[in-house]
Parts: C-alpha cells; sequence; structure tokens
C-alpha cells in the first residue's frame, strides 16, 4: 500500500487536532534557514530505516543547517526536507493504529497499538504491545481509551492524544498510522515527534484526493521487477500488488530476505521486527491484499523471488484475514514448483482457512527442492526470523519447470489464465475430482471434456489445481503468463 512521507502524514493529524513537534517544511533551499537546533528529515515517498541512511541529521550550526539541506534536497527523489524543533522530552511512548481484519473473539474493525516505551527497540517488544481494538463504525471515546490506559502516568491527556489520533486513522480511511515517538513533555504535555501513513488509493475520497496524491517525478526510477509487477496489476487490477525494491545494496554479514507481506498490518509487524536490527536486509517492500487472486498472488510471488540476491522468503500478514489462505498457498505452492530459483521460505498463514494451508504445505512440503516452514498465526515475525540462519542460502538452487502438453480447455480474461486439460492422464474419461471442489461451479464436465459454465465466474483460487495435482492424476493444470524476464 502507498505510504505517505511523514511532512503530508502531519497535516493529516494536525487536522484532527493531535499535537505535533513544531516543523517546517521546505522543498527549496530557504533564504531564511532555519534556527539551531532541528533535526533535518529528508521526505522520500516509501524511505525505511531513514536515521541509519543519513537521511534524518540533527543540524546544531547554521552551517550544518545550511549543508544539511543542500545534501538531503539533493537526494534521489527527494520531495523536500522537514526541519523539525528540538524538544526536551521527559518520557516516550510508541503507539499505531491499524486495521484489524477480526478473530474469534474480535469483529473486524480497527486496533490501537500501545506501549509505554517508545522510540528505537519497538520492534522487539511486540508481544508486550497493548491493544485495544475498535469499531470503526463506534470509535473509542477518550474515556474508554484512559480506562485501558489504567496505570499509565498522565492518561487523561494520553488517552486524548489516541481518540484524536484513531479520528485521523477513521476520517482518512487509513491502513496504517503510527507515531514514534510520542514525546511526554515538562509540562505534561504529549506530542507526536515522528509520524507516518499508510492507506489504500482506492479508499481516498474525491477531496482528499490532492492531499493524498503523490507528486509525479520527473524521472522514472522504476526498477524491471517494479514495472513487471505494474503489469501484472494492470493485468488483474483486483486487490492490491504492491512492490517497491530496495535502492540499497545488501550490506556484508546480513541475511538478504525477500517480502511478500499481506496486507498493512503484516507489513508494520515486519517493520517492527527488522527496524532495530542489523543482520537482516529487506530487499523489497510489499503488500499484497484486497482480495487479490490466487492467479495475482503466484504472479507477485513470483516476481519476488526473481531478485537475484535473496536468500530467503518471508511471507506473513497480520495473522487475521479474510483472504483466503488455502488459496494463498496454493499460489505458494505453485510458485515454488515453478520458479528457476525458488527460495527456502519462511510462511505464516493467518486467517480464512488457515487449517488448510498449513496442512498443504505440510503435504507437499518434502516435494519441494527448497527448505519451508510453516507458522500459525499466533507465532509473530518476530520469532519467525531466529530461524533464518538455519534455511538461508547462500547458494541458490536452479530447477527446470516445462508445463506438461496438453490441451487448452479455455481461456479467461479475469483473471487470465489457460485451463489446459490432459487426457491421457484420464484414459477412462471419469470425471476429475477438481470438477466439484471448484468453490464457484465455474468447472463443468461436458462430454468428457473440462468446459466452463457461463454463468459463473472463476476467481482465480487455483483450488481446481492443487487438488487435480495432490488428489487426482494431474488430468487439470493451469498456466498463468509473466511479464517480462522472471526467474
Amino acid at each position: 500500500m502507498p505510504a505517505l512521507p511523514e511532512y503530508k502524514t502531519r497535516v493529516l493529524l494536525e487536522n484532527h487536532g493531535v499535537p505535533l513537534v513544531p516543523a517546517v517544511f521546505h522543498n527549496v533551499m530557504p533564504e531564511i534557514l532555519p534556527e539551531p537546533v532541528v533535526f533535518l528529515k529528508a521526505q522520500i515517498p516509501g524511505a525505511t530505516s531513514r536515521a541509519g541512511r543519513g537521511l534524518v541529521r540533527k543540524a546544531s550550526t547554521t552551517e550544518e543547517i545550511s549543508n544539511g539541506l543542500a545534501e538531503l534536497l539533493a537526494e534521489e527523489n527527494c520531495q523536500g526536507v522537514l526541519a523539525a524543533q528540538a524538544v526536551d522530552i521527559k518520557k516516550e511512548y510508541y503507539a499505531a493504529c491499524l486495521l484489524d481484519f477480526g478473530d474469534g473473539e474480535n469483529l473486524p474493525g480497527g486496533v490501537i497499538l500501545f506501549s509505554p516505551d517508545g522510540g528505537t527497540g519497538i520492534e522487539g517488544r511486540t508481544d508486550s504491545l497493548l491493544k485495544i481494538h475498535f469499531s470503526l463504525l463506534n470509535p473509542p471515546s477518550g474515556n474508554d481509551i484512559e480506562k485501558e490506559l489504567e496505570g499509565i502516568p498522565n492518561s487523561p491527556e494520553l488517552a486524548d492524544f489516541l481518540q484524536k489520533m484513531t479520528s485521523t486513522f477513521i476520517g482518512y480511511k487509513l491502513t496504517v498510522l503510527e507515531t514514534n515517538p510520542i514525546a511526554v513533555l515538562e509540562d505534561g504535555s504529549h506530542i507526536a515527534v515522528d509520524c507516518r501513513a499508510e492507506f489504500e488509493k482506492h479508499a481516498v475520497s474525491k477531496k482528499h484526493a490532492e492531499l493524498f496524491k503523490v507528486p509525479e517525478s520527473t524521472v522514472d526510477d522504476s526498477t524491471p521487477l517494479e514495472k513487471i509487477v505494474e503489469t501484472i496489476n494492470a493485468m488483474d487490477p483486483a486487490g492490491t500488488g504492491f512492490f517497491r525494491a530496495s535502492r540499497e545494496k545488501v550490506p556484508v554479514g546480513t541475511i538478504a530476505v525477500a517480502t511478500n507481506l499481506c496486507g498493512g498490518g503484516g507489513k508494520m509487524l515486519w517493520e517492527m521486527t527488522t527496524g532495530g536490527r542489523n543482520d537482516i536486509f529487506s530487499l523489497n517492500e510489499s503488500d499484497t491484499s484486497g482480495g487479490l487472486s490466487g492467479f495475482k498472488s503466484y504472479r507477485i510471488l513470483r516476481a519476488i523471488m526473481s531478485q537475484p540476491e535473496a536468500q530467503v522468503l518471508i511471507l506473513t500478514g497480520s495473522g487475521m484475514a479474510f483472504q483466503n489462505q488455502y488459496h494463498l498457498a496454493s499460489a505458494v505452492w505453485k510458485a515454488l514448483r515453478e520458479s528457476a530459483t525458488p527460495l527456502p521460505c519462511l510462511l505464516r498463514f493467518g486467517g480464512t482457512d488457515q487449517e488448510k494451508a498449513m496442512e498443504l504445505m505440510n503435504t507437499v512440503a518434502e516435494t519441494l527442492q527448497v527448505q519451508i516452514k510453516t507458522f500459525r498465526p499466533e507465532i509473530f515475525p518476530n520469532a519467525m526470523v531466529e530461524h533464518l540462519s538455519d534455511i538461508a542460502t547462500d547458494r541458490r538452487i536452479k530447477q527446470e519447470f516445462s508445463p506438461e502438453a496438453g490441451e487448452v480447455a479455455f481461456e479467461i480474461d479475469t483473471p487470465p489464465a489457460r485451463f489446459v486439460y490432459h487426457p491421457e492422464k484420464n484414459p477412462d474419461n471419469i470425471e476429475p475430482l477438481c470438477i466439484n471442489e471448484c468453490p464457484t461451479g465455474f468447472l463443468q464436465w461436458n462430454n468428457n471434456r473440462i468446459t466452463s459454465n457461463p454463468e459463473a465466474k472463476c476467481i482465480g483460487c487455483l483450488v481446481c489445481e492443487t487438488v487435480s495435482l495432490l488428489r487426482g492424476n494431474g488430468e487439470l493444470t493451469i498456466e498463468l503468463d509473466l511479464p517480462g524476464e522472471v526467474l
């Protein structure tokens, strides 16, 4: 999902009365420089770990401010620099709002994540976060939040801050809104020092379109894989398929991880897990969510796994998705079978049909050329990464995949695919098992051939191929074309 740079996230929070550290945005070198001491923060969409990359600098003199502004404004894709006033902080908190897809105890809605210890290192405390679930239609009041903050100093002021933050999250239909840290000043007031937001572009209302518009760059710096993913999105627009490659080189001594993060919650959990670690390097940002088909999941996975530096693939969501996890697992299995250079994987399934997803991956694990480990949704990414060194590879295997010849039964345009029937694997012309397993009734068996039902729709779930290969004789396979050079 697209991310707003900090200077735009601040506007959202300000519009809902959230107090922020004083700051001024500069997109050109100002005639009058800010007064020391300030923090200069480059505003680059999608940039992460800015401090470690030198994109956040403390400037204590006029010379440092002048040089810092000039250097940061010259950074590639920099929209400007935020000059934020330094403040004396008595205490730091962490808070975030994100979509909550529900579970056995909570209906879908939102959730406030809160930690009494903010700043760096929050990724190591994900298990201890206070979680306040709320309805998007009936958000919590300040009093409601204050009851959950029992034992926290200045809880009325903090509850008011969190209530306004929640109002911002709902008002702009965000998927993620994070403030880290929330600074408590000497007078007991609370202000946001740093903030970020993510949104689903299809949810942006017309009246807010300009606010969420990202300025177009005069130079297209998209990588070949990013362009491939955009082509995949154009071929099959349903659902979100976001991919952005890191522009940095893989640091020596780190494990290079390709990520397939399902939803804003999965993306946030991964960032919290890796933000304070220097032994893990994320090759890409990603988000696959919003009800995309198994066909599209497969294509995005193939693109993600094509990153030549990758040593392992991490796939995780928030752990409570509506997107069918069995369909996702079918896409993962197909991608690992058909990729020329498959990756060892750490897979975390959580949501609809999660048990079937895990059962599928456990069943096929021994047939794959790479090692995989499957995790339940109760296992957070910060525990998953402890297995990285066990399965990460320094030398990727190469395998050949050639689809078996067969008869193209039919093609569909949305989502795009070819259904291939293999009559030699069904010499007795018995109705294949996969026909009755089609969840929409799209597949039919007529005159000893596989056909489609014009009154039904294919949802691209890949269940038919999975059943055909696992429980049948491989009578039906699906061919999914890939744009560009994908390994």
